[in-house]
């Protein structure tokens, strides 16, 4: 098991996606750490600091929302999964629907990886707000959060 960091790591939709704005003003204000890893310039070099971060961050607030298809965020639920569960991290995952409509391939990845993640025993969200607060939650229960 690997020590864990207490951050919380802010994986998910990025391209233009503006929804880490809102969550990290939160996480500031109620004293909490995170992880953000949008970055002007992506390099490969990233890659090694996010898959460090997934595996060793206490949360992982993971956010699909319906801008884009998600595919790639899609995929990493699965390395989140297994990283919590072998390192004894929280995932919280956020789902939204695609504007596609139910049977668009993005809408029919994302029943699939619900799916999966509700029989595991994981809430899947649709609103983040609710899994902020839940993220809060954690830290305050720990101990870790500098604001009552």
């Amino acid at each position: 098991m690997a020590k864990l960091q207490e951050v919380v790591g802010l994986f998910g939709t990025a391209g233009e996606s503006t929804w880490r704005d809102a969550v990290m003003a939160r996480l500031e204000t109620a004293g909490i750490v995170y992880f953000n890893p949008v970055v002007p310039e992506w390099t490969p070099a990233h890659a090694e600091i996010e898959s460090k971060h997934l595996a060793s961050d206490r949360v992982i607030l993971l956010v699909i929302t319906g801008e884009s298809e998600s595919y790639g965020s899609l995929a990493e639920t699965g390395w989140a999964a297994l990283s919590a569960a072998k390192n004894g991290q929280t995932v919280l995952l956020v789902i939204q629907d695609y504007p596609d409509g139910p049977r668009s391939t993005a809408n029919r990845a994302r029943a699939l990886v619900r799916a999966h993640a509700e029989k595991a025993g994981m809430t899947v969200y649709t609103d983040i707000d609710t899994a902020v607060t839940a993220a809060i939650q954690i830290f305050k229960t720990l101990g870790f959060s500098e604001n009552p």
